[in-house]
């Protein structure tokens, strides 16, 4: 799941809020770099950078429930940003988005000023072409 929610937002990047404010990270030979970009910290599953060219976004999905483990590991990636990438003006932000979210992450994120979530619900609807009704009732 966690597989298809990582496609999910890369493949629909540009309908969701996040868009209007940041671009998954590119690099000249790859538009999709950011995503489970490889460090020396782990992967990171979404990196992006603001539109104004400056801030960078690390973004940890969680196919669950995070709790506050998730904070040590997006830190540790901010981290690397922070020291590899990002030039000594920029700012580093986290982003942790989840299904769901105990209150240990909760009391974490409290003493994690750059370190935000978002929450996220699955709707899954069938829809039917009109010209194919017609066949599936012949």
């Amino acid at each position: 799941m966690e597989r298809q929610l990582h496609e999910f937002i890369a493949d629909n990047w540009e309908r969701i809020s996040l868009s209007k404010e940041w671009l998954i990270y590119s690099e000249d030979d790859d538009d999709d770099a950011g995503v489970e970009y490889p460090c020396d910290a782990g992967f990171i599953d979404i990196l992006a950078r603001h539109r104004n060219g400056k801030d960078w976004l690390v973004i940890e999905l969680k196919r669950n429930q995070a709790n506050d483990d998730t904070i040590g590991q997006i830190l540790r990636y901010m981290g690397w940003v922070k020291a590899e990438k990002a030039e000594s003006d920029q700012n580093v932000q986290g982003l942790i988005i989840a299904r769901d979210a105990n209150q240990k992450l909760i009391y974490a994120l409290n003493a994690a000023k750059d370190v935000a979530l978002q929450l996220y619900e699955i709707e899954f609807r069938l829809c039917q072409a009109p010209e194919s009704v017609a066949r599936l009732r012949q």
